[in-house]
């Protein structure tokens, strides 16, 4: 079903707005799925990071009209994004259950959706994965998008838990599933560190994550 915004606006490039397909053969050349790898750490374990899309002008109007302005064509760039990535991890890893990186809850509000586990659970359907939005924030966290690397890592710092419904499935001696980490974007890496440290410590197996795009770490 279209929304309000693509009635309006039909037919226009996401990239660029110029009339035509959703993503003109210009801006393509800004969001061309390759693999891009990067490796965060946490208590001296090493987690790959696989990315289709390098950060860009381009990438970042996709992100905002799926973020935002709720563009049903941007989210479908950004979930062939995050297949494209998902679809290499593994054939190098394994498969496993697909968790997304939880939203502030006025993030949510804001938006009226959750993105980024819809984002999560389209990309589950089109892989044949499970998905579970098991991650929550246990207490409020700035927005991280003025903040520097350091400020970053502080403000995320503990902010995750394991939903207690998720860890009470394996508390009786079943193994716990294998999990990758699903968010749209990767820059200093602290929102998945922190992910992967509430994952690991609630005693789960974190094989690594997968993100649509990646930029160059702020400093």
């Amino acid at each position: 079903m279209l929304n309000l915004t693509e009635i309006i606006f039909p037919s226009r490039c996401i990239g660029c707005s110029r009339l035509g397909i959703s993503i003109c053969s210009e801006c393509r050349k800004q969001w061309h799925p390759h693999v891009y790898k990067r490796e965060i750490s946490w208590s001296e374990e090493i987690f790959p990071v696989l990315s289709a899309i390098e950060y860009s002008p381009i990438a970042s109007r996709v992100l905002l009209s799926a973020k935002e302005s709720q563009i049903r064509a941007a989210d479908q760039l950004i979930v062939n994004g995050i297949v494209h990535a998902l679809k290499l991890f593994v054939n190098r890893h394994s498969s496993a259950v697909l968790l997304p990186i939880p939203s502030r809850k006025s993030a949510n509000r804001k938006r009226g959706r959750n993105f980024l586990q819809e984002i999560t659970s389209q990309v589950a359907f089109e892989v044949g994965f499970p998905s579970h939005s098991a991650l929550r924030h246990n207490r409020k966290v700035r927005d991280q998008s003025q903040l520097n690397i350091i400020d970053r890592s502080e403000n995320l710092s503990g902010a995750f838990a394991v939903d207690p419904k998720f860890t009470a499935q394996f508390s009786t001696g079943n193994t716990g599933p294998k999990i990758i980490v699903i968010d749209d974007l990767i820059t200093t890496g602290a929102t998945l560190s922190e992910a992967i440290r509430a994952l690991r410590t609630a005693g789960f197996t974190v094989l690594g994550a997968v993100t649509s795009c990646t930029a160059k770490p702020l400093r």
